[in-house]
């Protein structure tokens, strides 16, 4: 993964891009500032960019919140000494939160999350690849004698054909 670091700490910085490399992924850029951190990831295009919080300038939280308003903004790991900023990196759509010094174990399992999709985001990618698909059919509507009702599509053995009728056997 191509990864930009930002911490206002050298020692920090250093650390974790050694960690970085180390795994087998790609430093594309350090930044010590938010400001900073904002222009890499304009211009490196990263995965994901590894966080402090408290920096000069621009503290990580408000970066974070500038960083999603970017059209395809990067996963986002903070990394920081202070615990009681969590609730506000993950209201900025942060995807992981790891205390200094972080162990290369955390921050390994942090950058292999980063990769995960949930959900929702396989969804819209799938209606990005073909827009006029509809969803996935999960029931058939039948009209019985007790009116119209939904049958699931995995109870269904069979239909069969008898004349202008179709007969579903189901559970």
């Amino acid at each position: 993964m191509r990864i930009v670091v930002c911490d206002d700490e050298p020692l920090a910085r250093e650390r974790l891009v050694r960690i970085v490399q180390d795994s087998g992924h790609q430093v594309v850029a350090q930044a010590k500032t938010g400001a900073e951190a904002i222009l890499a990831v304009k211009e490196q295009q990263p995965d994901v960019i590894l966080l402090d919080i408290r920096m000069p300038e621009m503290d990580g939280v408000r970066c974070a919140q500038k960083l999603n308003e970017l059209q395809h903004p990067p996963a986002i790991i903070f990394v920081t000494a202070y615990d009681h900023y969590a609730i506000a990196a993950f209201k900025s759509h942060a995807i992981g939160y790891l205390l200094k010094p972080a162990n290369r174990d955390e921050l390994l399992e942090a950058l292999s999350n980063a990769k995960n999709l949930n959900a929702a985001q396989l969804n819209e990618i799938r209606k990005l690849e073909d827009p006029t698909a509809r969803p996935i059919r999960e029931h058939i509507a039948a009209r019985t004698h007790r009116g119209v009702e939904l049958i699931k599509l995995q109870d269904i053995y069979y239909f069969t054909a008898d004349q202008k009728y179709v007969k579903v056997r189901h559970k």
